[in-house]
């Protein structure tokens, strides 16, 4: 695949959002390739304001109808949707490979941790991103998608990345790093939540093995995202604080090594 505004060969380009165009990493921001569905202002990229909305209804009437309209036909909605209907079937093929068919309520609950896991991550990554004033969100990759359907007929080695968070916007290290360090965060936490609920012995055997596999499932992302190579978050993060990076890599490896130790 060719880069639209330089040419060159590129494996996993990038989609623009707004004029549709792919490109390589070089030049995915609007800015470095020219994009005339943006315009700049005060140095930072925004959508172009759309035209005034007349109605003789009330203002809230219009307001409340315009945002669940806009939120339900919104190309991120619809990403989202089909990457969680993809990291489902991922969780449900693994589910039925450690516990079967029977066993429903169990399925149902390793489901729901494999969609949690990935959103929340993806997501922090983006409400990061707004905080900080920059445009986010949420994006299939249909590499990413191809490799996650492969990974449901797969017994063991599962790999789910259909999609990431696209952020546009002006940024120094620090704040880059700051909003890579958010996904893998939120899974170290949550990791840490399934490790004490193992350990308070509390938990039923059904509700056991889905803790044990919440713990599995967040530290592997976590470790996996704290690589620093390439587009990782890890790689943003090392340049930007390489003791932020030690730390949470090795709390990351840690709760591997827990699950490694109490599967």
């Amino acid at each position: 695949m060719k880069c639209q505004y330089c040419g060159s060969d590129t494996g996993l380009p990038f989609r623009c959002p707004f004029c549709g165009g792919l490109f390589c990493v070089e030049h995915r921001l609007p800015e470095a390739h020219m994009c005339q569905n943006f315009r700049r202002d005060s140095g930072v990229w925004r959508k172009p304001s759309s035209p005034p909305y007349r109605r003789s209804v009330s203002k809230f009437s219009i307001t409340f109808r315009r945002s669940i309209s806009n939120i339900v036909r919104s190309p991120e909605t619809i990403h989202v949707c089909l990457a969680a209907t993809v990291v489902a079937l991922v969780g449900l093929s693994t589910a039925v490979n450690v516990v079967g068919y029977l066993n429903k309520l169990l399925v149902s609950l390793l489901v729901l941790i494999f969609v949690i896991s990935f959103m929340l991550h993806e997501m922090l990554h983006k409400f990061s991103a707004k905080h900080y004033g920059l445009w986010a969100e949420f994006r299939l990759s249909p590499l990413g998608v191809l490799i996650t359907l492969i990974s449901i007929f797969t017994p063991f080695i599962k790999i789910v990345s259909p999609g990431s968070v696209m952020i546009y916007g002006w940024a120094d290290k620090k704040v880059v790093g700051k909003i890579s360090l958010a996904g893998p965060l939120a899974n170290i936490v949550l990791s840490a939540i399934f490790l004490m609920a193992l350990l308070s012995n509390l938990c039923s055997p059904s509700l056991r093995i889905a803790c044990l596999w919440g713990l599995a499932i967040n530290a592997y992302i976590a470790l996996f995202n704290l690589i620093p190579f390439s587009i990782l978050d890890g790689a943003k993060i090392f340049r930007w604080s390489k003791h932020i990076w030690v730390i949470m890599f090795t709390i990351a490896l840690t709760l591997t090594v827990a699950f490694i130790y109490l599967y």
